[in-house]
């Protein structure tokens, strides 16, 4: 039997995130290749959330090899095109320069991510060429960027946070020019573009790199060459994907319907705090991680399913009992679009006291219905009116370790006195060993066996963490 598209699972049904990887291992399109759930659920996660990149710690001997698995699933399930970036240790910015320019399509109607305009082209004019259509993004897959130089690591973030990049058409020799205007191309110009791919970096294990590179990488996660398959030798890319694009744009369009009550809210300033402050873990917590944190949450609370979508977001008008209610209210609160409804257009989130006032509506009303106050279920009246999903501390905890484990690392006795004694200062120019290059044999094992012993302190760490905040 052919499976299909149609049999994907619907969103927020039990199950989700199990049912969605049942399908994919069942797609004739695999090959019957056995994928990671983890990792797919990470660039899941990533691909809903857009707030970063991912980072993928591996052993030396497995970076290529993960790069193969990491390309072959963006594109054959997700339909993403992917690009790769090998930097060493004497790159150079031209060379940072050539290798991305070779990765941009310049289009002037197909996307609106690779929007050109020339730099001696007013703002204006540069707004008004900018074309309208469906963001198309692209995956970037770097290698080597612990062991590149400091001008090199400044240029690309610098690249990530403007999400601007500038290129000489002669240089974009693998783009594709046969869909851009003549007139705003010219040869040996500088040409600036839309450039905000997602990036993929796989890291040898181990490696120290300064904490303004990993800000822009929200995800982490280790990668064992035992638990992962090579892709088959027949996959091909989908232009479309096993998953399409749309079904990923209805899981982030559905982002602000998840609500995050006050007391799970404290539940996470908590947890952050207790990681910043832990005296074994030097950690690089900035204000982009902690905003970033809570949309981690609220995409696991999708991806664990079992929540009715919000007739909101199936009738964004509301329907005509509602619309009709809306229209009595008079004054300058009331009405469609009135003063009343602006905080809920702005994204506020919902207190307990707005919960305990519907819950108590809906009692009044079902009272006057003669069906009793109580929801199905043996709920109470808190719930028994909420239809947006609300996150719990298991969603907290299932990105926990991604979002927290690629951003500490574990101090050492010495320095752990010393951060005891005087606090952050004390280790505030504290570096790591070396990163394991030029070692061989015995001495490679050595590393490699540090590297995992620190790497399972850290997580100990932060178990302990959501076990005892």
């Amino acid at each position: 039997m052919t499976t299909t598209r149609s049999d994907l699972p619907r969103v927020g049904s039990p199950s989700f995130t199990p049912l969605l990887i049942r399908y994919l291992l069942s797609h004739p399109a695999l090959h019957g290749w056995s994928i990671n759930p983890s990792l797919f659920s990470i660039l899941l996660l990533a691909l809903i959330t857009r707030k970063g990149g991912v980072v993928i710690d591996v052993s030396p001997r497995d970076v290529t090899t993960s790069v193969n698995v990491v390309q072959s699933m963006v594109e054959s399930i997700f339909g993403i095109r992917t690009h790769t970036l090998a930097l060493y240790d004497d790159s150079t910015l031209d060379d940072l320069s050539q290798s991305l320019s070779r990765s941009v399509s310049i289009s002037d109607g197909a996307s609106n991510t690779l929007a050109c305009r020339a730099l001696h082209v007013s703002a204006s004019e540069g707004q008004n060429g900018k074309a309208d259509g469906a963001e198309k993004l692209e995956v970037l897959i770097v290698t080597g960027l612990e062991h590149a130089n400091s001008p090199v690591k400044i240029k690309l973030c610098d690249i990530l946070t403007k999400k601007r990049l500038q290129i000489r058409p002669a240089m974009g020799g693998g783009g594709d020019h046969t869909e851009t205007r003549v007139e705003d191309l010219i040869v040996g110009e500088i040409v600036e573009v839309e450039y905000d791919p997602l990036v993929i970096w796989i890291r040898e294990e181990g490696s120290e790199v300064p904490s303004w590179v990993i800000d822009h990488l929200i995800l982490g996660c280790q990668l064992d060459s035992l638990n992962i398959e090579l892709p088959p030798s027949e996959l091909e890319e989908d232009q479309t994907g096993i998953i399409p694009s749309s079904y990923i744009s209805t899981l982030k369009s559905l982002l602000p319907y998840v609500h995050i009550h006050a007391p799970l809210q404290i539940h996470i300033s908590n947890l952050l705090s207790a990681v910043s402050s832990h005296p074994s873990l030097r950690t690089s917590l900035t204000g982009k991680a902690v905003r970033a944190f809570p949309e981690l949450i609220r995409a696991h609370r999708l991806l664990s399913g079992d929540f009715k979508v919000p007739q909101a977001f199936l009738n964004p008008a509301g329907s005509g009992h509602e619309v009709e209610k809306e229209k009595e209210k008079k004054g300058l609160g009331g009405g469609i679009g009135g003063v009343d409804t602006w905080n809920q257009l702005a994204g506020e989130q919902p207190t307990l006291g707005s919960f305990a006032k519907n819950a108590t509506a809906a009692a009044a009303a079902a009272e006057e219905a003669g069906a009793g106050g109580r929801g199905e279920g043996g709920r109470g009246d808190e719930e028994g009116d909420i239809e947006d999903p609300y996150c719990a501390p298991s969603n907290v905890q299932g990105v926990w370790k991604v979002f927290a484990a690629h951003r500490c690392k574990l101090r050492t006795e010495r320095e752990e006195v010393m951060y005891l004694i005087k606090g952050s200062a004390g280790s505030a120019f504290a570096s790591e060993g070396g990163s394991g290059r030029g070692v061989r044999g015995d001495k490679l094992e050595n590393a490699d066996r540090n590297v995992r012993e620190k790497r399972r302190g850290v997580d100990t760490i932060l178990e302990e963490i959501t076990r005892t905040v």
